[in-house]
Parts: structure tokens; sequence; C-alpha cells
């Protein structure tokens, strides 16, 4: 990596617990029993009413609040102003220094996200996976089941890999030092994500309590990326990647760790602050751009279904979160812009006021300033107090109804995910006019500042994500990520052997593989019933023909 120049290394990183609020309790891992591993708690709408009124619940909304409030500069506004609190800027993520903002844990996951985009795609690529290209269904493509079976076998050492480098990496006393950290600590999980089997690093040895976290992260991970069988992807298997980052804030992840906490192996054991969401925010945002290059070329190459029937609410295929950060972003900018425009004009007083009292206290043979006549002392507004970093867009105000510029779009779509997400809906619909494809975000479009469009996006990912039994009936607790009810089932429903023709309580329709090979000549009802079926015309052990409303 080339040299990077102060501002552009990694800042330094706190851990003081009076930062900023906290977004949801520090490492609170009740002792629940969970010795089967992660398992699902939410069947029916009693398990989803406990679920709306859970601390899980209240955990998971305050994460994803916090990726996108860290963003502006609203996280700190409730607490004191602090000499820590970050300058208001758009500069939240750069495409040229993914790792800017992260720790050595969240650098290793990046550097796996980045292995997957690049390597297990391409068609190319020794270790790549391509598309079943004689497959004739419109949606999934039967080659992700194997990518997904890849994701499993490797989804040790990948969360492996992460707690190593957190462990193994304590705070740094430069800048310089940081980076080089995070610089190794990705090339060690795109290794990780490269090889089968568990990854060679040297680490301390493991313990049940990292077994239990290793199993618990692994399955958030695995649902993160869409269901192999069905072969779609949606809003819950997005939320599961948010689980996931939740579940390594709380043990830590988000955070270099300490020196006074090298000497353990159980990581849960050392409970750390909770990060200011602005530490959250940005680490995240730079995860979801690594993310949703794997996202998007699953959903591309495999052809994906959209998980649901609402197109995940309308608001495009597959995602909701992203929209979310992004708008927050974008009210980031907006604030960045006013944070200049405030600088210049101070600047622009103060040298003027500088230039008039050294006019004052001259000979008094310099004419006066003529109110009307440009004066070269006097710095010009336009190019007075440069912003210090150096950012490739200007000062243009950007509303909600930029996305409509094609050429914005293709210009900052890598630096901003509102913008990279638009761009991809049209990259993958080219001839479909954006009012028909995403009507939702035609219509978000026309709204008058970000404000109301990252406000609005939170709502709707709460009232249409986390409050619908369809999408989180899906998620899986364990000890970190944690539910506090008991289910109303202890495992998954089977499904029915037999279902009822001819409304409710009509005759029973036994499927032919229920009762083994000689079901046809068996009578589970012991009257006749199985019989009376059989001779009602069906030539499959009982099931009735099935007919199309139109045929005759």
């Amino acid at each position: 990596m080339s040299d990077q120049s102060p501002v552009d290394a990694p800042p330094k990183h706190t851990t003081d617990a009076d930062e900023s609020p906290h977004p949801f309790p520090a490492n609170e891992v009740p002792n629940q029993s969970s010795s089967s591993g992660p398992r699902r708690y939410i069947y029916t709408q009693a398990d989803m009413e406990h679920f709306r009124h859970s601390s899980a619940r209240k955990e998971l909304l305050s994460f994803v609040t916090a990726m996108g409030r860290g963003l502006t500069n609203k996280a700190g506004a409730s607490s004191a102003a602090s000499s820590s609190a970050l300058p208001p800027t758009p500069h939240n993520y750069d495409p040229a220094r993914p790792l800017r903002y992260l720790t050595p844990a969240l650098a290793s996951l990046h550097g796996s996200l980045s292995c997957m985009a690049r390597t297990w795609m391409d068609a190319d690529h020794p270790d790549g996976i391509p598309p079943d290209r004689k497959a004739k269904a419109r949606f999934g493509n039967p080659a992700f089941r194997t990518w997904h079976a890849r994701l499993v076998q490797r989804s040790y050492g990948i969360v492996k890999c992460c707690l190593d480098c957190h462990r193994g990496n304590c705070e740094r006393s430069s800048e310089k030092d940081e980076l080089e950290v995070l610089v190794e600590c990705s090339r060690n999980g795109y290794r990780a994500a490269s090889t089968d089997g568990s990854h060679e690093l040297p680490a301390v040895s493991s313990n049940s309590n990292e077994q239990e976290t290793i199993e618990e992260l692994r399955a958030y991970l695995h649902d993160a990326f869409g269901h192999p069988i069905r072969i779609d992807y949606g809003t819950g298997h997005e939320s599961s990647f948010v689980v996931f980052l939740l579940a390594l804030c709380k043990i830590g992840c988000f955070a270099w760790m300490s020196r006074h906490k090298d000497d353990t192996n159980d990581i849960k054991s050392n409970p750390t602050p909770s990060p200011a969401p602005p530490i959250i925010s940005r680490a995240s945002l730079a995860l979801f751009h690594a993310y949703l290059s794997v996202t998007r070329g699953l959903q591309r190459d495999y052809m994906l279904e959209p998980a649901g029937s609402h197109g995940v609410w309308g608001l495009d295929d597959y995602h909701c979160i992203p929209f979310y950060v992004g708008a927050c972003q974008m009210v980031a900018r907006e604030q960045w812009q006013q944070h200049q425009l405030k600088e210049q004009r101070t600047s622009a007083e103060g040298a003027l006021e500088q230039t008039t009292l050294e006019k004052e206290e001259s000979d008094g043979d310099v004419a006066p300033i003529h109110p009307y006549l440009p004066d070269k002392a006097l710095p010009d507004p336009k190019t007075a107090s440069r912003p210090l970093i150096n950012h490739n867009d200007n000062l243009e105000q950007w509303d909600p109804s930029i996305i409509h510029n094609r050429h914005v779009l293709e210009t900052h779509r890598q630096t901003y995910l509102y913008l990279s997400c638009i761009h991809f809906i049209q990259e993958i619909k080219p001839n479909v006019p954006f009012f028909e494809s995403s009507p939702m975000l035609n219509d978000i479009s026309s709204l008058g500042n970000w404000n109301k469009v990252s406000s609005g996006l939170l709502r709707l990912y709460e009232g249409e994500v986390l409050d619908k039994l369809p999408v989180v009936q899906h998620f899986v607790f364990g000890k970190i990520f944690c539910a506090n009810w008991s289910p109303s089932r202890k495992g998954p429903l089977e499904a029915p052997q037999w279902t009822f023709i001819n409304g409710p309580m009509g005759d029973e329709c036994i499927a032919p593989w229920a009762y083994g090979n000689n079901s046809i000549n068996e009578d589970p009802q012991g009257d006749g019933s199985l019989h009376r079926r059989a001779s009602s015309g069906s030539s499959l052990g009982g099931i009735p023909p099935t007919r199309a409303p139109w045929a005759k």
C-alpha cells in the first residue's frame, strides 16, 4: 500500500465510555444454555410479540440506527462537546483507503469479503464457481448451492481469523503502526477465505468459550448471503449480516484490544465499553461496501430470487439498510457543506478585519478601502479555507433528486452508498424506466432533504422488516445475540404428511412417500379412507389428479 499522509492514516481509537451515548448495553451476555448452538426462537405470532418487546430487537434496531446516525453530527448532540468529536465530513468512506476506520478484527473481515467478491465467483479464477449456464430457471442458479457450501466450509477460518487478529493486536503507539497492522490483518482474512479448513496463523490455543463464540458467529454468517435451498436473498439475510456485526461489536471487535486484556483467551469475559456511534458507522460503512460487492455478484451471477412477495417492500429487489445508511451519509455531506461555508465566512471576515486594522495603523498614505472596488489584499471567499481533506466533489447542493443525474451516479457511486445502490438498480435493469422499476425510490427522490429520507427509511426498516414475521422468523439466537423468552416449539415445524381435499373437513390426501414403498396398500386410519381415495381415480397412492383451472 502506498504511503499515506497523517490525515489519511487511521484515526486514533478511543475507549472512553463517556465519549457519546451508547447505542446498546456494553457486552451484556446472559448466562443462557445453548449447547446445541444458535437456533430459531420465532415460530408463531406469540413468539413475534415476545421478539417485539425483547432486548435483542432493541439492540439490533439501536445498532442499525447507530450505523446511519453516527455518520452525522447528531450522534453527539445530546452529550457535551468533547475534544475527541470528529468534525462533520463526507469522508466517512474512501474507496482508495477502505481500511482507514477499521480495527484488526474488522480489517480481517474486510479482507475475507474482498476475497469472496474477487475469486469465489470469477469463472477465470482457479477458485471460482461460475454459474451453471445450462440452468433454464428464471431465478436461482443451482451453482449457488456450491458457493454456499464453500461458505460453510471456510467460515470457521474466516471467523477465527477475525478473533485472532482482534486478540493478537493491542493498541499501537503510532498511526503508521496501526495502518501496517490493518493491512496485515486484511491479508490474513483474505487468505482465510481462500483456503479450505482453518487458516494457519500463530494464535493462542482455543478454549470451549471461544469455540462457542465461533460457532455462533458462523451461524449468523451462513445466513447472511442467501438461502442455499430456496436460492433467494432478501432483507432477512441482510439483517443476519447486521446481527453478525452486532455480535462482533458486543465482544469488543469494534475497538483495538487493550494491552491488559492480552493475558486471557476468553473474549467474552472482558467487557469493553460500547463504541461511540461514529466508530460504528464508519466501520459499518466500509464493511457494507465490501459486503455489497459480494451480494451484488451473487444476485447478478446466480440470479438469486428476491425473498418475499413485495420486492423488499418496494424499495428494491433485495436491500433496505444500505439505502438508510447511504441517506445518512448524504446528510453528513450537507452538514460538511455547511461546516465549510461557515469556515469560509469566518476566514473571510477575519482577513477583512485584519486588513482594516493594518490600514488604520499605517501612515495614512494608503487610500481607504473602497466599498465597491476589489481589494487584492482580501482573500477570495471562493478559495478561502480550503478543505483539509482532498475530496472529489464540490460544494454543489445535492437533494434527493440527484439520483436522476447519471453523471453524478457514475462519478461518485464508489464513495456514496446511496448513489451506489441506485446505480446498481439501473445497471441490472438498463431498459426499464426508473419510475417503473423502483416506484418507491422514485417517489422518495421528490422529498425536500436527506433528513426526511433517512428518517423515513429507518421507519421502513423497523416496520416492514423487524416487525414482519415472515422475515424475522428465520433469525437464530445464541448467547451473544440472545432471546429472553421460551419459543413456542422446540424445533422447526415438520412438513405435514397429509392434507385435506374438498375443504378443511374433506378427505385426507396422503403423500406417496409418507409411509414407505408400500404406502399405497396401507391404511393408516384403519377406516378404509385410503382405499376410498385410491378408487377415486388417483394413480399415485391416493393423490387426486391435479387440474389447472382452465383445463377441460
